[in-house]
């Protein structure tokens, strides 16, 4: 009779393999990448004060904009890796679904996501600017969301994971250049509840702020959503 125990450790053991195959070694390079980036915008505050970060700024750059980007990093191979090591079709064959598969993997990536924000927001916080940091690393993570699904979409869509790399990236590339435009819509996706536009209500920017976000959850849902369906009839293809 499988024990409580067994089991735990089964699934832990699980959680484990899973995150190795996700992640392989995209954790260190993300560490260092995230260290870099921070060293040298740390310098550059340092030897140049009089251009120090507004808690708005600090959101934006040191925790919005490079939460994106890994977002984009930790998903754009997870099914082209698959297909280079040929074991996508293996795991169609397996006895658990390949919606309990990939969204097991999914999880692993919007879990390490999370954390990888809320230790941005602390760093920043303590490094650059005073801002609520745990509530700046919760905001952060409804972009990321969005552009993890976008970026598994275009990656089930694609034989190559440059190509849905490319793609999430010009995604995000496209709002920033349009920034202007957006910036005290509903339709922006680095929203910033902390600061508050002139001339519009708290508690209507508080309502724009939570239909934003919102918005964002629910469309990466509908992405994930898709993606998992277009896997599923490529599996049906091939059985």
């Amino acid at each position: 009779m499988l024990t409580w125990g067994t089991l735990l450790t089964s699934a832990a053991a699980l959680c484990r393999l899973s995150g190795r195959i996700v992640f392989h070694r995209k954790l260190l390079f993300m560490a260092v990448g995230v260290a870099v980036y921070y060293g040298i915008l740390y310098a550059l505050a340092v030897f140049r004060p009089d251009e120090g970060f507004t808690v708005g700024r600090a959101l934006y750059v040191l925790v919005e904009i490079p939460g994106a980007v890994l977002a984009i990093y930790l998903t754009m191979d997870l099914v082209a890796g698959e297909r280079d090591r040929r074991t996508l079709e293996t795991l169609f064959s397996s006895s658990m679904s390949h919606y309990g598969i990939w969204a097991t993997r999914m999880v692993a990536v919007y879990a390490v996501l999370l954390a990888t924000l809320l230790a941005m927001s602390a760093a920043a916080y303590v490094l650059f600017a005073e801002f609520p940091f745990a509530l700046g690393g919760l905001n952060a993570f409804a972009p990321a969301f969005l552009l993890v699904n976008l970026t598994f979409f275009f990656s089930v869509l694609c034989k190559s994971s440059n190509t849905a790399g490319m793609l999430s990236l010009g995604a995000i590339i496209g709002v920033l250049l349009s920034a202007e435009q957006l910036r005290e819509t509903y339709y922006f996706p680095f929203l910033n509840p902390f600061e508050l536009p002139l001339g519009i209500d708290a508690a209507v920017w508080t309502e724009m702020v939570l239909i934003n976000r919102l918005g964002l959850l629910a469309g990466g849902g509908l992405l994930l959503f898709l993606g998992l369906r277009r896997m599923a009839q490529r599996e049906r293809l091939l059985s």
